[in-house]
């Protein structure tokens, strides 16, 4: 009853969205389970069980299971869980879908971030406040659509009022661009019904076609990008609708185009799969990609807000931290874009600077807000590691900080997460002002305390390494209290250095970095995670170890790991539900 009362309290007078809605607030508790259902003709428009013919079965031809096929012994590709769309998908999606300038889905709305991303599925789940929040944002989508001339054009395809065949076209077209898959007979019907019900009310053509497409807004197969086993046991390869989402959002991070949907069909097959990725890629689209994925895994998005002490940074003002964190994006998408060595990532000489970045660079003759692209600048700041984006938001507000920057290495580039502090560490300011003094002797002293050294003599030789720069990035020889800067270290003995390493400065720990196997596996590691929205598994990691192997035949870039991973079985193919581990 509170969802009626809630409709008709925002102006909605009718229960025409009501089969959609309250197939929602079904989920509204959090659920963040699997559908595993077999089709139920009878179902709501918006119940999860309807969705398994359309969801689990077309698209499903070709070779589904060719090229980059991992061993199907041990390795198990998961269970892909209901995946509510977090609030960049949502924006994206309804600009994409619908043409709207509309952005409804805020920081208000409910989060998935875990392990670095905010996609990951078994996060965003759904609460009642939530739920209104859709139920709101899907009227406001309906009544910006139809409230523009060409805006309801893309969805009102014919205007002959009561004709079967035209609202069926319709319904068919557009729940085909929403759910992202064709609907079946059944919910076509229901929202036929809707139109009917409007009609009868004393809607016009229009209006009722207006409240159609808000009850389709307002389904959980819209709000969640469901995957579905049907009568599948055991481990098979997803739809070909599912994949083309699975693609997109992985690439755009929003709904297929009719391109991608069109394609469905043979998306299973390798080269169809292979171009459609190739062209997600070139597409302006994929802008969000770099945003989303670098921005998140490599702290761009933070950059902006980092609490740099005014009284100790005051080079470092919102103009430069909005220039170090595009230039970070696109450092990423200088890779991506142009199939870089993978391996030069931490080595590149670009830089890519505005009038504001230039000056904390030294970089002479660099004018305007635009981004310019800068070869062979010195050897101080070639690289990732020397952008001022990375050294400033691996930092404190008023010193540079080598355990953040060295624990960024392992977390991020290494894919090595290191245990939890010990209850008994503490901050270093606890033991009085670290700004003053020369951190590296201050850092020797906390090594020392029980139960500090074992993370610390891992994480801290990388951050002490990289201490000719400053809480922002800015080059320097001495501390402030006025002794001198030693960035040599060393790394104790490990699987990756059997030996054990020693280095020096910037250069030296690109070196170290880039020689660690870890390195090459981890952007695969992360990619999976992003693109299949989930913390990943053992099974996962192993894939992610052949993947790599694969990807880097010929040399290792982004875009090929990209493409390695849409062809592999953890991204093609998902275990039923009662067979999952």
């Amino acid at each position: 009853m509170w969802v009626q009362e809630h409709v008709r309290g925002t102006g909605g007078r009718r229960a025409l969205g009501w089969p959609a809605c309250l197939a929602l607030a079904g989920l509204a508790a959090g659920c963040t389970g699997v559908v595993s259902t077999t089709p139920n003709p009878g179902g709501n428009a918006g119940s999860g069980s309807t969705g398994a013919t359309a969801g689990g079965s077309a698209g499903r031809t070709g070779n589904a299971g060719g090229g980059m096929s991992l061993p199907s012994g041990p390795l198990d590709p998961g269970v892909g869980e209901m995946h509510r769309l977090n609030t960049v998908e949502y924006n994206a999606t309804v600009a994409d879908v619908l043409g709207t300038q509309l952005q409804p889905a805020t920081a208000n709305w409910r989060a998935g971030g875990l392990d670095t991303f905010d996609n990951i599925a078994s996060q965003l789940g759904v609460d009642d406040n939530q739920y209104l929040l859709y139920l709101d944002a899907a009227e406001a989508l309906a009544n910006d659509v139809f409230a523009s001339d060409a805006l309801r054009a893309r969805i009102v395809t014919c205007t002959t009022s009561d004709d079967a065949a035209c609202v069926s076209s319709i319904v068919s077209k557009t729940g085909l661009r929403v759910f992202r898959r064709p609907l079946l007979e059944a919910e076509l019907s229901t929202y036929g019904k809707a139109y009917k019900s409007a009609r009868a009310m004393g809607d016009d053509h229009a209006a009722s076609l207006k409240q159609v497409l808000w009850s389709m807004l307002a389904s959980a197969e819209f709000l969640y990008r469901m995957e579905f086993d049907g009568a599948e046991t055991g481990k098979h390869p997803i739809s070909g609708y599912e994949l083309a989402s699975r693609l997109s959002y992985f690439l755009w991070s929003s709904a297929p185009d009719d391109a991608l949907l069109a394609a469905a069909s043979t998306l299973n097959t390798d080269d169809a799969l292979s171009r459609s990725v190739d062209r997600l890629l070139i597409d302006s689209k994929s802008s969000r990609f770099v945003k989303n994925f670098a921005g998140q895994w490599l702290g761009a998005r933070k950059v902006q807000s980092h609490p740099a002490a005014p009284d100790v940074y005051g080079a470092w003002t919102p103009e430069v931290a909005n220039a170090a964190s595009a230039e970070m994006l696109a450092y990423f998408d200088e890779f991506l874009r142009n199939d870089r060595p993978w391996l030069d990532f931490l080595k590149a000489d670009v830089n890519f600077v505005n009038a504001a970045l230039a000056p904390l660079y030294g970089m002479p003759n660099i004018s305007g807000t635009a981004l310019q692209r800068v070869e062979s600048p010195t050897d101080n700041r070639a690289g990732f590691m020397g952008l001022a984006g990375f050294l400033a938001v691996t930092s404190v507000d008023r010193r540079s900080a080598p355990t953040l920057r060295g624990k960024f290495v392992l977390l991020n580039l290494l894919c090595s997460p290191t245990p939890p502090a010990p209850p008994t560490a503490g901050k270093l300011e606890d033991k009085g002002d670290p700004t003053k003094l020369n951190i590296r002797d201050v850092l020797a002293k906390h090594r020392a305390a029980p139960g500090c050294g074992s993370c610390h003599n891992i994480m801290d030789p990388f951050g002490l390494a990289l201490e000719n720069y400053d809480g922002i990035g800015q080059l320097r020889a001495v501390y402030p209290n006025g002794t001198s800067i030693d960035p040599s270290t060393e790394l104790p003995k490990s699987a990756s250095f059997p030996a054990g390493i020693q280095f020096s400065g910037l250069s030296g720990a690109q070196d170290a970095i880039s020689s660690d196997p870890r390195f090459k596996e981890c952007i695969t590691q992360k990619l999976i995670s992003y693109g299949i929205g989930r913390s990943l598994s053992e099974d996962d990691k192993k894939s992610a170890t052949l993947i790599s192997a694969k990807a880097a035949e010929g040399g290792l870039t982004i875009k090929k790991v990209i493409r390695s991973i849409a062809l592999a079985e953890p991204f093609r193919y998902r275990n039923a539900a009662d067979a999952a581990k």
